[in-house]
């Protein structure tokens, strides 16, 4: 085992393989130690009352016997575990006491071995050698084993008496064991093989999500975190579907007295819309800083987008955004993004801010500028969200939806913003049952 296994598992893998194969042993042990257990008791049973001549007082002791050989068996696996050598023990005497059934069962009752011949010998040697993954020279023990034992019961017969049927016997013993020890050969090459390609896989993803642990720091570092200033509390919350994904947020400050944001969203998930995101992020910034106008800064986007993505059938919904704190006006501009809220604290209405135009990416070719005004008051709120929020679904596939959003922000709107988006994400959460289906972001204005 040990020369063979050098050759076929590698090094890192074998103290794992070791543990596979105690792990193998202690169950299939303690299965059939159970099943021999119960078989000795049905047997008593039976042979007691509906067979009483095949039990006699000579019987008994060999009983009695096999029974505490199987509990002491079964009870020495917690000895056992230790070490690899000490569950082949247990293998081992638990070959002994299946072949051992077989031969007591023939040297008490001659005239079973002499109308069953070799089928009692044969069956405890299979069952002793093919249910446990010994290797080529433990079978080969095993089989020796075997012919030993039935040499000695054809010694102890009298009525099996037939030179030619024990030859042929024998040669069927020796020929039985060959076959187990090249079908064992061949369980083992397989059984290694199998063990290294799960070890290979396991190790490669424990690399993979390694990876992703790593890429997704890197990813939520791109993310805007929540800020208080004199101006605005400013609370985000962004809860990926998989390790990251294809949603984004930004705000800056174009200067003392105007906040500039956007929030987006790329069709897709998981790594595949990270890495756009990530790639976005670098032009975003760049536009942030131009101190555009929020439908010129999405309609420098969209270009970008049709510059760089525009074979790759990849879309993006954007909305943009810039707060003038001198002129309390609110500039907007949103391509296919969901509408996006303003709440009025002075009698809780919410104004929707719908999208203007298609989603980024479509290939339309159009000059035109989306751009909208709004005014503002202190302690107006501005929710921005992508549509995970909206599509996030029950286990009944029913969606939270826009009018659940809406009574939702009606309830909970005045609320500070942080502890707004506390409260809803943690609403979403209880709806859909703790399965995600979208990534969700939610950035959340406070207007002081």
């Amino acid at each position: 085992m040990t020369e063979d296994m050098d050759r076929s598992i590698p090094v890192r893998f074998r103290e794992e393989y070791k543990g596979e194969l105690k792990r193998i042993f202690d169950q299939r042990i303690n299965l059939f130690c159970y099943i021999a257990i119960s078989a000795f008791f049905v047997e008593v049973v039976l042979a007691s009352f509906w067979f009483r001549r095949l039990l006699s007082a000579k019987d008994l002791p060999g009983i009695a016997g096999g029974t505490i050989l199987a509990v002491g068996i079964l009870f020495s696996g917690k000895l056992a575990k230790r070490t690899l050598f000490l569950h082949k023990v247990r293998g081992f005497l638990f070959s002994v006491f299946i072949v051992s059934i077989a031969i007591l069962a023939a040297a008490a009752h001659p005239d079973v071995i002499a109308s069953l011949g070799i089928t009692l010998i044969l069956i405890g040697m299979f069952a002793s050698v093919l249910l446990l993954p010994w290797n080529v020279l433990e079978t080969a023990a095993l089989g020796v084993y075997t012919l030993v034992c039935f040499i000695g019961v054809y010694e102890m017969s009298d009525a099996y008496v037939n030179y030619e049927i024990f030859g042929i016997n024998i040669t069927l013993l020796i020929t039985a064991t060959l076959i187990c020890m090249v079908v064992k050969k061949s369980e083992e090459i397989m059984r290694q093989k199998d063990f290294v390609l799960k070890e290979e896989i396991e190790e490669k993803n424990r690399i993979m999500v390694d990876e992703l642990e790593l890429a997704n720091k890197i990813h939520s570092g791109l993310m805007p975190k929540s800020v208080k200033t004199d101006l605005v509390d400013i609370a985000v919350d962004y809860k990926p579907m998989l390790y990251m994904g294809g949603d984004y947020a930004k705000f800056h400050f174009a200067d003392k007295d105007r906040l500039v944001f956007m929030i987006a969203d790329i069709t897709g998930h998981g790594v595949s819309a990270a890495l756009l995101v990530n790639r976005l992020h670098t032009e975003i910034e760049e536009i942030l800083r131009m101190k555009m106008s929020p439908g010129d800064m999405l309609k420098r986007l969209e270009s970008f987008i049709k510059a760089d993505f525009g074979k790759m059938s990849i879309f993006l919904s954007a909305f943009g955004g810039m707060l003038d704190f001198n002129s309390r006006k609110l500039a907007y501009s949103n391509f296919g993004h969901p509408p996006q809220i303003l709440f009025r604290k002075e009698n809780n209405r919410i104004i929707y801010m719908e999208s203007q135009t298609f989603l980024m990416g479509i290939g339309m070719d159009e000059s035109n500028v989306y751009q909208m005004t709004l005014d503002f008051e202190k302690g107006d709120k501005i929710f921005l969200f992508t549509d995970g929020i909206l599509e996030a679904k029950d286990p009944s596939g029913e969606m939270f939806g826009s009018k659940r959003l809406e009574e939702f922000v009606r309830q909970n709107g005045v609320l500070e913003v942080m502890d707004f988006n506390e409260k809803l994400m943690s609403a979403l959460h209880e709806f859909q049952k703790g399965v995600q289906c979208d990534d969700i972001f939610l950035l959340s204005i406070q207007i002081k």
